[in-house]
């Protein structure tokens, strides 16, 4: 079985033997491609060399809300650069109303990134906390080529709406709380040709676990849900998609 993780921050294990052990676990239930994120110039090095020295790592760079007022000059172009350097997408990035960053930077910076995914005909990975109306219409305005809506928490009302501007869901550990019925309404919403599903590595939720919940509530089999995120995986990364 051929299984992909669509977010984690490999990047941010204490050390070389804890991803080590990480890898082989994952390997041993079946992953064979994990997208990587980072989330602010700091760590874009080491989210570079980390799918560098690994096959089945595809890396993802970007300004994550949390950091919005926090980049120093150039980092657009820093990210730029960056992402020429391997096969990558951008992200993580998107709009957080909880974060102490002040909104109005985080739109600019969304944006920015919105349009260096389009310049460069990438994917984004985009986290959305209480700002999915303003999220959806920023998407509409700036209609990214591909995204991903990373551990999707949006009303399962809006769904239909997000997938028709070319939305990817991708479900993670939450799905495992049988007490989060909305966030299983909003699996049950969501196209099957758009599913995915993630861990946040280095969480302690492992992939099989959120395909096991996620198959118990659309009655489907895990494995198959498994092979459906795969191919999935390959329309949503086009060209970036690895030869695995």
């Amino acid at each position: 079985m051929r299984l992909f993780d669509a977010h984690a921050h490999l990047q941010n294990y204490p050390g070389r033997t804890e991803l080590d052990d990480a890898f082989a676990r994952a390997s041993a239930s079946g992953v064979r491609l994990t997208l990587c994120n980072g989330t602010r110039p700091e760590d874009w090095e080491s989210v570079l060399l980390v799918a560098s020295g690994r096959e089945g790592v595809l890396p993802f760079l970007g300004l994550h809300p949390w950091f919005a007022e926090k980049a120093g000059a150039g980092w657009l172009e820093l990210l730029e650069r960056s992402l020429l350097r391997l096969p990558s997408g951008i992200g993580e990035i998107g709009l957080d109303k909880v974060s102490d960053q002040d909104f109005v930077r985080q739109e600019e910076v969304f944006r920015a990134q919105l349009g260096l995914a389009r310049k460069l005909g990438r994917p984004a990975a985009i986290h959305c906390v209480k700002a999915w109306g303003r999220l959806t219409e920023i998407l509409k305005e700036e209609k990214p080529p591909a995204f991903m809506l990373h551990a999707y928490g949006g009303p399962p009302e809006m769904t239909e709406e997000l997938a028709c501007l070319g939305a990817y869901f991708s479900f993670g550990g939450g799905l495992t709380d049988p007490g989060r019925k909305k966030l299983r309404s909003s699996l049950l919403c969501a196209p099957p040709e758009r599913l995915l599903f993630e861990t946040e590595a280095p969480s302690q939720w492992e992939l099989t676990g959120v395909l096991d919940a996620a198959a118990s509530v659309l009655g489907q089999t895990p494995g198959s849900l498994g092979e459906l995120s795969w191919n999935n995986a390959r329309t949503f990364l086009g060209d970036i998609f690895p030869d695995l």
